[in-house]
């Protein structure tokens, strides 16, 4: 073959080769934009409290409206849509399982209180035994698929306030797993006092946020089922980066949801911030704070309440975060207000059980 020749073809397949990677990169004809992310910050009127994310990454949200417990549902580009109006009563917590179903807690005013699985196709139903719960708040599953449910507040025969947590089977009705005085609330903002609140659960041990006490405890799940001796496994520490430190609020923390490490990451109501405790060394790390300076990221929160790690494309290791809106009842000032917000946390969450 001639020199000519051979020079044709390779300018030839070198044409070929350009056009083929130009279009591999998309620059051979318009640019293919993505999918566009949730929102970082969503207002919302009324005020929100549990929050939870499905596999797919649909983001679940409950407020309570009028008399009402609601859950709005949120797909993963921020697009709202009503979801389920479960009935009269106040919606705390929110869970998500893999398979696609909604766990409420609806708590007492109210004639509908108890634990409540909603399928993706909004039919609902009440647990057996969960309306005996008067404020079930947090949901954790374990790895044999029961269901825990701190009950923030109850009351004993002897008209004490008390706290609790109940266990339910996968197949089977609610029952009482252990009530303990680390449990309880002391009523630092009145009634209800609020105990046990955010549950978390990894290798044998849930972890439980009390509110009012300003702690997180663990217990051990046995393996017959029981529960082990409630103890403190962290006092929880000051928010130094938030405007707020030093306060005559208490800390209160809220929520709590854990990383594929074991890290624990919960909200501080009273400080307007999300924290994270290491799984090996205990340290509490601030995350995102209202207001902050800097380096710790500033955050629109406003009395965080319950949080959820993200699932979606993109979204796995950020945390949505639901404000109460209630800052401004204790410390006068412009505040963000009630809003569902998405903060970075720096690694993916737990999958769903």
């Amino acid at each position: 073959m001639n020199a000519p020749v051979v020079s044709r073809l390779a300018h030839r397949g070198s044409m070929l080769l350009a056009v083929a990677l130009l279009a591999m990169t998309g620059l051979a004809g318009a640019p293919v934009a993505g999918p566009p992310g949730f929102p970082v910050w969503i207002p919302m009127a009324n005020t929100p409290s549990g929050v939870a994310v499905d596999k797919p990454g649909n983001v679940y949200v409950s407020v309570r409206e009028k008399d009402r417990g609601v859950i709005w549902k949120y797909t993963p580009d921020g697009t709202q849509s009503f979801f389920k109006d479960i009935g009269q009563a106040t919606i705390y917590g929110l869970a998500a399982t893999a398979n696609g179903d909604v766990y409420a807690a609806m708590a007492a005013p109210g004639n509908d209180r108890g634990v409540y699985r909603v399928d993706r196709k909004g039919n609902a139903e009440r647990l057996p035994g969960s309306e005996q719960m008067i404020l079930p708040n947090g949901f954790a599953f374990d790895d044999r698929g029961n269901l825990y449910v701190t009950e923030s507040f109850s009351m004993s025969a002897a008209g004490h306030g008390q706290g609790g947590i109940w266990r339910i089977p996968p197949r089977g009705a609610a029952q009482l797993w252990v009530r303990d005085l680390l449990l309880t609330g002391i009523g630092l903002f009145g009634n209800p006092p609020m105990g046990a609140n955010g549950i978390a659960y990894y290798h044998g041990d849930l972890f439980v946020t009390n509110t009012d006490k300003k702690l997180v405890l663990r217990i051990p799940v046995g393996k017959d089922g029981n529960a082990g001796k409630v103890e403190v496994w962290k006092q929880l520490e000051e928010v130094p980066e938030s405007p707020l430190a030093g306060s005559p609020l208490p800390i209160m923390p809220d929520g709590l949801a854990l990383d594929v490490h074991g890290n624990l990451y919960m909200t501080i109501l009273t400080r307007n911030a999300v924290v994270r405790l290491m799984a090996d060394t205990r340290e509490q790390q601030s995350i995102a704070v209202l207001g902050s300076a800097g380096p710790v990221p500033s955050a629109q929160l406003d009395f965080p309440a319950s949080l959820a790690f993200g699932t979606g494309a993109g979204e796995q290791q950020k945390l949505f975060v639901t404000n109460l809106g209630w800052t401004l009842r204790f410390i006068p000032g412009k505040w963000p207000g009630a809003a569902l917000v998405k903060v970075h946390a720096g690694a993916p969450g737990r999958p769903l059980k």
